[in-house]
Parts: structure tokens; sequence; C-alpha cells
């Protein structure tokens, strides 16, 4: 299994945990009900004890809403965690060894890991005693952001330049080389220069990941300066990659699951994210630096519903709006919006109103239907004309068309279709004609400039050679859906072996295909993201072909058959797609053609399809040790 998670260690960490004694540790009431025992619900509201535990079996299952599972899927449902990641959680609960594979990396990053935390304690220091930091403590005192807040969340400052910063490195043990592999610092351009201190000056935001652990930094800018970004972004290190942290999701996570309605609030930047939390709205996450991402909204739906989003009600905020919800709904997940009056954000708004007031427009939130209807309406000089009502429905039904709950999409098709004075079949109508949005690698969230994003220009795009981007063909439907039931499917290390033993690389028609296995292939061996490595490493068109994967992951899932079934369908239909070019290959007859050869292709790809899988396993064995098929 993944990360040196054996079924063993799993079997042992289930043996040795008390699944009713997990279940209350977070704040679940536990009570008996005859021999059974029974709890409201954590996973959606109730009033009556519908959540069952059976102790004996370590299983716990809602007749309320259905979900069920052992200890190790309610930490992952609790904590918003990967399967590895739950299962090194409750191993170091209750005394299992995981044994982790060699990784020559793992030291490098066990000091990068300590080199962040030690540093924003460091940051946390200057904020209080240097002189220079006074400005930041005018700022923070002005924000009314208190001693006992900045500690929380480990707020800090940045002394100037970089003889202080490399100074504290050399006192502590780090070297030059290993400021630089953390973001901290960036190296001399000429002989004699100190280097750059990338955040000097600046207000320090720690930024934690999943677990909790230190991993970057966000930087804010307390004296204006043009020719600086606003805020400054710990850069992609070994430890940190923005598509996989969300600003306080370390400490939203366990709330959402929580919540009465699993609601997730998204806004915009640290000091809204640190009030909401302040005053009551434990559920809200911002993404880091400029990027909300399909692997954020993937985060989010593990423990999360709904979601509310609370961005600026400016133009870009209105955009980011609607590019984050697409995402959010192609998750299934409802999105409302929550507009703030007179140009406030969470943080001013609390301030001025309270937390009630916020409570009240949060309830009132209205729907990314409704608040994308009223944006495109207000672009029009004359919103009622035909032409404006055509552009709106077709704005608006391309954000409903990336969700893929039919339930969901009809729901907001009626709201659109009253707002818009239209039949609602007519809108379902044409939603079947509607493109989903094209999200690319991230949506952007408003509020943000990144200092270093001019070092940006030369992409992968501009490296790969061949034919121009647009006259690129696609992977087939089939393996497209392949890739994206692969998706669906992360970290399941039953489906990786099935994977390795029966889908070599050369089965696929599509080098995108195989490039796609291979890092699935990679991620469920090691437990660790290899996802966001992969977009970074796309071509412009072969992005638009991740992002239709990662928009319709999840769908191949509801034939009833469970993964292994669906699985054992694709290696069918996979290989006799590849059996007939295989066939296809073959020199036509009267020019040496092997027609032995093309009779046993014509016979096996007719009866593969019905074949019982042990039967499938040893036609695909034997294959295999004939080197075939050939790429």
């Amino acid at each position: 299994m993944a990360g040196g998670v054996t079924e063993s260690v799993v079997e042992e960490i289930k043996a040795r945990v008390d699944i009713a004694e997990l279940i209350s540790s977070y704040g679940v009431e536990v009570r008996h009900a005859g021999s059974s025992l029974k709890a409201c619900c954590p996973f959606h509201h109730e009033k009556t004890p519908s959540f069952n535990i059976n102790q004996n079996k370590g299983l716990y299952h809602c007749f309320g809403c259905g979900e069920s599972g052992d200890a190790i899927k309610f930490v992952e449902k609790m904590e918003g965690l990967s399967f590895p990641d739950a299962v090194k959680k409750l191993a170091s609960m209750c005394g299992v060894k995981v044994e982790e594979r060699a990784d020559p990396e793992a030291a490098r990053r066990k000091r990068l890991y300590a080199l962040v935390a030690e540093l924003a304690q460091f940051y946390r220091r200057c904020l209080l005693d240097m002189k220079e930091a006074a400005v930041a403590r005018e700022y923070l005192e002005k924000r009314a952001l208190d001693e006992k807040v900045c500690e929380d969340w480990l707020v800090g400052y940045a002394p100037a330049g970089t003889a202080t910063v490399m100074k504290w490195a050399a006192k502590y043990g780090y070297s030059a080389a290993e400021m630089e592999a953390a973001g901290v610092v960036k190296p001399p351009s000429r002989p004699g220069d100190q280097g750059y201190h990338r955040f000097g000056g600046r207000l320090m935001f720690t930024i934690r990941d999943r677990q909790g652990r230190a991993v970057g930094f966000s930087g804010r800018q307390i004296v204006e300066n043009r020719n600086s970004g606003k805020y400054v972004n710990s850069p992609e290190t070994a430890i940190f990659r923005k598509s996989a942290v969300l600003f306080g999701f370390d400490r939203a996570a366990r709330a959402i699951s929580r919540a009465e309605n699993r609601e997730v609030i998204c806004c915009e930047g640290q000091i809204d994210t640190i009030r909401l939390h302040v005053c009551g709205f434990t559920t809200a996450v911002a993404s880091q630096g400029t990027a909300f991402t399909e692997e954020h909204a993937r985060m989010i739906k593990r423990v999360a519903d709904a979601a509310v989003l609370m961005y600026d009600d400016d133009s870009a905020g209105r955009k980011a709006t609607i590019r984050v919800a697409g995402m959010l709904l192609a998750m299934e997940m409802p999105v409302r919006v929550a507009a703030l009056p007179g140009g406030e954000d969470p943080d001013s708004f609390l301030r001025k109103h309270g937390p009630e007031s916020l409570r009240e427009i949060i309830d009132s939130a209205e729907s990314i239907a409704s608040f994308q209807c009223r944006v495109e309406r207000e672009k029009e000089r004359n919103p009622g004309s035909i032409d404006a009502v055509s552009r709106v429905s077709k704005a608006v039904l391309s954000t409903i068309a990336a969700c893929p709950s039919a339930i969901l999409r009809a729901s907001l098709v009626d709201e659109a279709a009253k707002l818009l004075r239209l039949p609602a079949a007519a809108l379902s109508e044409e939603l079947s004609k509607a493109k989903p949005p094209l999200f690319g690698r991230a949506g952007t969230a408003p509020g943000y400039v990144e200092e270093e994003s001019a070092d940006a220009s030369a992409g992968p795009a501009a490296e790969h050679g061949g034919a121009p981007a647009e006259q690129e063909t696609p992977p087939g439907e089939r393996e497209l859906a392949f890739m994206e039931f692969l998706l669906a499917n992360e970290y399941d290390a039953t489906l990786d072996g099935m994977m390795g033993a029966f889908l070599p690389g050369c089965v696929f028609a599509h080098d995108f295909t195989r490039r796609f296995a291979e890092t699935w292939r990679t991620e469920t061996a090691e437990g660790t993201d290899k996802f966001g490595p992969f977009s970074e490493s796309l071509t412009p068109v072969e992005r638009g072909w991740f992002d239709r994967i990662l928009l319709n992951a999840g769908k191949t899932g509801a034939s009833g058959l469970g993964p292994a079934g669906i699985a054992q369908d694709f290696v069918r239909s996979l290989w006799v797609d590849a059996l007939k070019r295989s066939r296809g290959a073959l020199p036509s007859a009267g020019e040496g053609a092997d027609e032995a050869k093309r009779m046993k292709l014509s016979y096996d790809i007719k009866r593969l399809p019905r074949l019982k899988w042990h039967d499938v396993k040893d036609l695909i064995k034997d294959y295999m040790m004939k080197g075939e098929p050939q790429t």
C-alpha cells in the first residue's frame, strides 16, 4: 500500500483503536442505546441520533446521511486528510510503527520543516522586540489584532536586509543553501553581494499545511512601495506548494466537518481569515497567493458539503467568485455568495458591525446562479433585450455545466430561469449544449500581486517541441474516461496493483495517458502529491485535457460496480483497443501478413469483453510475455 502503509499496519491500527473513544475525542457525544452505541451524526445536522457505532467491528454507519466507514475513514473525513496521512495520524496515536520506504529527500525535507518552524518563531521575536518593527506593531494595532491572536497565528516581522536573517541562520546551524531551498533568501547575483531577503521589511504570516506544520510564509507590505508587490509569498519548495495549501485549513477542517451544514467559508486573505476565526466563523479558509486550484476544491470537498464565497465586490472579486464557484460545483458542492456592502471585507465589516450582522449576511447569501445572473445583467446596457438575455444565460449555463450533479444542476437552472424570466425547459435544453469552463491551473483570487511572477516568462510550453499546440490530438474518449476514474480514486493501492500487473504503458494509445498513468502510480505508491508537478509540466493544450479530467473525475464511479469492478472493465476495454491497433498494424494480405496472428487477435478481441476476470488475467499475461502490444 501507499507510503509504507501495508495491510498488516492497517489491521493493527484497527485492532488497537477503540472507534467509540476515537469518535468521542472529536467532541461527539456517544451514548449507549441498549447493546449498541449511538450519537448525533457529526457529518450532518440532526436532533435524533442515527449514527450507529459498532465497537466490535470498529465500524460506524449513519442511517440519516449514509456516511459509513472505519476509524481511518472517520479521521480522513473529520480532518480532510488523505488515506496515508490518516493512517499515519492514527498510527502515532496508538503506537503502531509505519515503516517509511527509503526516501533520499526525507532528511532534507525534515530540515526544511524545522527551519521554517524556527524561523517563524524568530520572526515573532522580531515583531515583539525590534525597533524597526514598530511600524508593523502599529499596523496590527490599527487592524485590532492583539498579541494573543498574533501569537496564536504566528504573525511576525521580517527584518529588512539579508544580514540579520543570515546571522540567525548561522547561529542555528542553517546554511545559505538551506535558506535558499526554504525560499527565504535569493542567492547573490554577483561576487560580494549578500543576496536578497525575500520578505525583508514585511509583516509575516506563517502558512501551515493540512497537518499544521509551518511550511512557508506570506509577507505583507506595510510601507507602500509601488515597485514591490503588496504580498510576497514563499515560492514552491520541497515542503510548500500553493496548490496544496489553504490558509487556516489546518484549523478549519475539523470545524467544517462538525458544522451544522458542513459549509466552508472561502475568503481572500490572511487577515480576513484570522478575523473570521476570532469572531467565531471557524470554517473560514483562504487560498495562498494568487491561486485557487482544483486541488484546493478537492481538499475542501473532503470535509465540506457546501461553500460560501466572500470575495471583494469589485470586478476582479466577482470574476474570481464565478471561477472558484465553478471549481466547487465540479465537486458537486452547492455554492452561495455573501456580498458585503460598501466595499467592505470580512475584517473591516466584523470590526464595524460585529459577528451577528455578518451571520445575517451569510444566512441570506444568494446562490451562485443568482449572483452570476445579477453580475452579468449589470454588465448589459439593456439587460432586458433578447441579445443581452442570450449572453447572460450563456454565461450562467457555462458555470452550471461544471456541476456533474443532475439534482444540483436542475435546481440552479430553475432559479436562473425565474430570474431571467425564461422557461426552465428551454434553459435545460441549452444546458445540454453548454461547455463547462476550462479553469486552467488556477482560478485567480484577487488581492495579491506576486513579486516573483515576472520570473515565469518561459514556461513548459516554450520548451515543448513538435506540432503547434492547437494541432495536437487529444487522447481518445476511453482513455480520458480512464484517467478521470484514476483521479477519482487517488491513493487506492488495490487499483495500483491491478494497474501495475495488467496495464503497462504500451496499452495506451496516447503519450499523455501513459505519463498520466505513471504519475498516478507514483503518487499512489509514495502517498505524496505528484499531480501538482505533473500539471506544471504540461503544455497549454495538455493542460486543457487535464482540466477536463479534473472536472469530470468521479463520474465513472456511478455504475454501482465499485472501483475494482470498474477498473476490470477498463482493463478489458483498453486491451481490446490495444489489440485492435496491433491488428491494424499488420501488413495487409498478400504482403507477407501473418494471417494466423491476425485471426488470433480477432478472436481475442471478440472474447475479451465476455471472459471472466481470472481468464482475462491469463490472456493478458500471455500477451505481455510475448512483448505485446507494441507501441
